[in-house]
């Protein structure tokens, strides 16, 4: 597997690229931007851009969806999407990159479409599960929404798992699990 980190100049939005090593086929984790950096990798590793996977809708995160299309031609897949511009992801759906399978799962706390990208020992969160921290949120109930998404769908995929946020750091679900302020107790 192929896992490249983007530190991004919107609001430095963590953009990620993961591709199948044996079928170059790629997606890319929300491009908040499109930048050469991210073109010049693709092309450099020579891959096909399969997917544009979104963990939510902000714009630090999506800023760099239509020029990503245009220039690759790839698919855009995420929680709120009309299905004329792309695939709408839900609970438990599983996309294929070559030999690759990712699954996804709904975060929903920071925003209502938060998805969780959980491909092999890694997870995607977005802005749902920060390193220390959780995403902001826009009252008490969504909070709480939040809390139990991550202890009910992200804590229990195991210690060893490491998790790629929105922003930041990246950290582990052991780490989180024991030190994580908002998910302790």
């Amino acid at each position: 597997m192929i896992l490249e980190h983007f530190l991004l100049s919107v609001n430095e939005t963590n953009c990620y690229i993961i591709a199948c090593s044996k079928s170059h086929q790629a997606a890319l984790i929300d491009p908040g931007e499109w930048n050469p950096q991210l073109a010049d990798f693709i092309k450099a590793q020579g891959l096909t851009l399969r997917w544009i996977l979104l963990t939510h809708s902000h714009a630090d995160h999506t800023g760099g969806v239509a020029e990503a299309v245009r220039e690759t031609g790839a698919q855009v897949a995420a929680g709120r999407l009309n299905p004329a511009t792309g695939r709408k992801l839900t609970q438990g759906t599983f996309l294929d990159l070559g030999s690759l399978r990712i699954r996804v799962l709904e975060t929903p706390g920071h925003t209502d479409d938060s998805l969780s990208f959980v491909l092999g020992n890694e997870i995607f969160c977005g802005d749902a599960l920060f390193a220390g921290s959780v995403g902001g949120t826009a009252d008490s109930g969504a909070h709480s929404k939040l809390i139990a998404s991550l202890r009910e769908k992200l804590l229990t995929l195991g210690d060893d798992m490491s998790v790629h946020p929105g922003h930041g750091p990246a950290t582990t679900i052991l780490i989180e699990r024991l030190f994580n302020p908002f998910l302790m107790g």
